[in-house]
């Protein structure tokens, strides 16, 4: 091998033993970093996550949707106002706007209605929703967390058309898995 290859072959050998040198995981092995499906619903504490959201949004305005009340309007598309959603959960930080525009993104997506702005002066019905917490704890430091969302339906006159709910409970051990 003449003085040239052997000088490239050199620097070759050098460069990859100082960017193996670098690294911080042993060839072969995995970081602690991953990546995750965005809608899995994998959790470390019992507080819900943005997945949460979606999911108790999603089937409590499609039990309204698929109920009696709103298939019994046929063809004619009501105009609805989805009223901001209360947080009456021990939590403060819950994105109750990320609620609010998952639950008016699945009315307006649905098509059997029309969804207005909350300052319209022209509705039929209002949907007021509400998110509550209440939490247990048991023998080890278990925890057991119930989260609620319901929608209830009103008219102008103030008369409840229709209530739908849903739960979502959470369990977390005082000893985690991680």
């Amino acid at each position: 091998m003449n003085f040239a290859k052997k000088t490239i072959l050199l620097s070759l050998i050098s460069s990859t033993i100082a960017v193996t040198g670098c690294q911080s995981v042993p060839v072969g092995q995995q970081s602690d970093v991953a990546m995750v499906d965005a809608k899995s619903r994998g959790h470390l504490q019992a507080q819900l996550t943005m997945a949460d959201y979606v999911a108790l949004a999603e089937q409590v305005t499609n039990k309204m949707l698929v109920s009696k009340l709103v298939q019994g309007w046929g063809k004619r598309k009501p105009k609805v106002i989805a009223a901001t959603p209360l947080n009456n959960t021990d939590n403060e930080n819950v994105r109750m706007s990320d609620l609010h525009d998952r639950i008016q993104e699945t009315l307006f997506n649905s098509g059997v209605m029309r969804v207005v702005d909350k300052s319209a002066t022209s509705f039929d019905y209002i949907i007021k929703s509400e998110l509550t917490s209440t939490r247990q704890y048991g023998k080890g430091g278990k925890e057991l967390v119930y989260y609620t969302l319901q929608l209830k339906m009103f008219t102008l006159m103030g008369e409840l058309k229709g209530q739908w709910s849903d739960d979502l409970a959470m369990a977390k051990s005082e000893k985690s898995m991680f």
